[in-house]
């Protein structure tokens, strides 16, 4: 159709000028089947390009029928292809009519319509189509390409910054970034295109395709992914406990065993409720060939089962190690001696300790034989060894308190007494009847020990005149020792009793301690030197002077020498306290002295008297010779006076000397 605007003619369906870019208004179908569609050539088009060639005119014979003087009148937006002779008809002008423009009559208007119409036939109109579309696609042909560049560039960055988006902020765009990361990531190009779609991934899409990889069999790749989300993990202190896993689970499968065991060991210990970890720290423990790694395995699975609760680690437990030993006494408390055996009926070495402080097994004791256990608290461990596994331990504690006899009793009451007294001992009364009940007694003050005369039953202990205490304890077969019976009494008969040997008691006019070597000498004489000697408890020089009747001995004290000790057994020179002498009978010079009247003990030996102003007792010695010892107490020093008995009952020599 014609535009209304320009004239330009276009096609039915177009609905816009391709020359000026008018609006086209189309007619119902009739019109376009009507005189408008036969002004506009339309059918004359069709016509013509349906109609036989035999039947088109010439195109000469037309422009000859038309005339040759015409107004130009120029078909807007329409090259005009033909001859100028085909055009002369168009190039006609119209008379001026006077009225300054020249226009074409109505009739020149309608014969060139109706001449064009008629040129529309045959070739003329076809090279007039084709001359028109030829126009139409040369402007169509013209390329803007800044405009192409511009919109290409601003679409590839649009393009660009949508799939960056939407590779940061969704799940799936980082599953895809990660994969690519994996591949691309050891090559230089991988690298740059790496860095221009985000380096950031986040970790649990690391995970995921990891696990995907791993599932291919990609181990490696699978290790770089998890290793990679573990350390995003660590940095921001998140712990992804199932990714850690997977990784451990990844190192195994490369043959890394020692990597898997370090991450195993970081998971119990970070998350000791998770048993995973425990599981395959186990297994890698239990797969080893050294013998070390079972006991570590034994040992994990000790610490899962305390750690977790589950019974599981400690049936294992119970499937790897020996079974501890057994012992045949039962822990508990008795009270007598007992004696036990350890066994492993696994037939393993059992080592055994009574110290919480040793580390078993090999800081105890190999067992050997049957234990026996003596009065006290005993506190056992013992472990059955395999090679180098070794058993949980077998814990008991026996507690073995032996009964204790009750204290003895006697029949005469604590009092004074205006006579002579004697006194009889009896068992406690819970102990009547027990026929191992030894009971040991002392008068002479002293408090009673294995060393103390044993009562036997019936006898009459004689009581010195003046205050006694008369003390006794029982033993009974487990060597268990009584509270101690005490008694006092106070003996008023005839005669008194003799006083301890004291201060007062002395040889001659000698003093000890005191008496100088320049007086000792001048009633004594000089002596012969024998040297220096070494003297109980002294730390300062001693020496000695040899005499016909015995020796003295002298001590450097405070820049002077003084007596410290005289011996001597002749008479006639020298005699004893209380006129005693050498060859005086035992009996004779204890009768001088202080004497409670003790018996003699099972060895011999007998206490004279106890107190806390001095103690006298007879010493039985191993050439059954006696010494007679008194002593006396100097601050905190002794004097002490000895009187040896030869074997024949008399006295053989009298040694007085100071004890510091």
């Amino acid at each position: 159709m014609l535009c209304p605007k320009c004239g330009y003619y276009s096609e039915s369906e177009e609905t816009v000028c391709p020359a000026c870019g008018e609006i086209l208004k189309h007619d119902s179908g009739f019109r376009s089947q009507g005189a408008q569609a036969i002004r506009q050539g339309k059918k004359a088009r069709e016509a013509a390009k349906n109609r036989p060639a035999s039947k088109k005119e010439d195109p000469e014979k037309n422009r000859r029928r038309r005339g040759a003087s015409h107004a130009t009148i120029e078909m807007p937006a329409v090259r005009d292809t033909r001859t100028n002779e085909e055009t002369q008809f168009d190039n006609y002008t119209v008379p001026d009519t006077g009225r300054g423009q020249q226009r074409p009559s109505e009739t020149f208007e309608r014969r060139r319509r109706s001449v064009y119409d008629e040129e529309a036939d045959g070739e003329t109109a076809a090279r007039y189509l084709a001359a028109r579309d030829s126009g139409r696609n040369s402007r169509r042909g013209m390329v803007n390409w800044v405009k192409i560049f511009i919109i290409t560039f601003v679409t590839l960055v649009v393009v660009l910054a949508g799939t960056r988006l939407v590779l940061d902020k969704t799940f799936w765009g980082n599953q895809n970034k990660a994969r690519m990361w994996t591949l691309l990531n050891d090559t230089s190009i991988g690298k740059i295109v790496i860095r221009l779609m985000g380096d950031d991934i986040s970790s649990s899409a690391l995970w995921a395709v990891g696990d995907e990889k791993m599932n291919a069999g990609d181990v490696y790749g699978a290790i770089a992914c998890f290793e990679r989300a573990q350390a995003q993990d660590q940095k921001e202190g998140v712990v992804d406990v199932d990714g850690l896993l997977m990784l451990g689970n990844a190192y195994e499968a490369a043959g890394e065993l020692d990597k898997a065991s370090a991450l195993y060991e970081a998971i119990y210990t970070e998350t000791p409720s998770r048993t995973e970890a425990y599981v395959n720290h186990i297994r890698i423990l239990q797969n080893s060939d050294d013998e070390k790694d079972l006991v570590k395995a034994g040992e994990l699975m000790k610490t899962a089962y305390e750690k977790t609760g589950d019974t599981t680690f400690q049936t294992l437990r119970s499937d790897l190690l020996p079974a501890p030993p057994e012992t045949s006494l039962i822990a508990a408390f008795y009270e007598t001696k007992k004696t036990f055996s350890l066994t492993s009926y696994q037939g393993f070495d059992v080592y055994y300790t009574f110290d919480a402080d040793v580390e078993l097994p090999y800081g105890g004791t190999k067992y050997t034989k049957p234990i026996t256990l003596d009065e006290g608290t005993y506190y056992l461990r013992a472990v059955a060894v395999d090679g180098e596994l070794v058993s949980d331990e077998l814990r008991a504690t026996y507690k073995i308190i032996m009964p204790s006899p009750q204290a003895p009793q006697c029949n005469l009451a604590p009092n004074t007494y205006k006579t002579s007294q004697k006194v009889k001992l009896r068992p406690g009364k819970d102990n009547e009847n027990d026929d191992d009940i030894v009971i040991y007694y002392t008068v002479d003050g002293s408090n009673p020990d294995s060393d103390s005369p044993i009562y036997h039953t019936g006898d009459q202990i004689q009581l010195a005149n003046g205050w006694v205490t008369l003390k006794a304890v029982a033993v009974n077969k487990y060597r268990k020792v009584s509270n101690m019976l005490e008694v006092k009494y106070k003996i008023e008969a005839n005669p008194k009793p003799k006083t301890a040997f004291s201060s007062e008691d002395a040889i001659g006019k000698l003093k000890i301690n005191q008496t100088t070597q320049m007086e000792f000498q001048e009633m004594y004489g000089e002596g012969t030197p024998a040297g220096a000697v070494v003297m109980e408890n002294f730390t300062t020089e001693c020496r000695r002077f040899d005499y016909p009747w015995g020796y003295a001995v002298m001590n450097l004290s405070k820049k002077t020498w003084v007596l410290v000790e005289v011996s001597f057994h002749t008479t006639g020179t020298l005699a004893g306290p209380r006129k005693t002498q050498v060859g005086d009978q035992e009996k004779y010079v204890v009768d001088q002295y202080k004497d409670m009247l003790q018996v003699e003990s099972k060895s011999g030996n007998r206490g004279l008297y106890s107190t806390d102003k001095g103690t006298g007792k007879i010493w039985v010695q191993e050439d059954d010779t006696k010494i007679i010892r008194y002593r006396y107490p100097v601050d905190t020093h002794w004097v002490q006076l000895e009187y040896h008995i030869g074997t024949n009952g008399l006295v053989d020599n009298i040694d007085l000397k100071y004890i510091p």
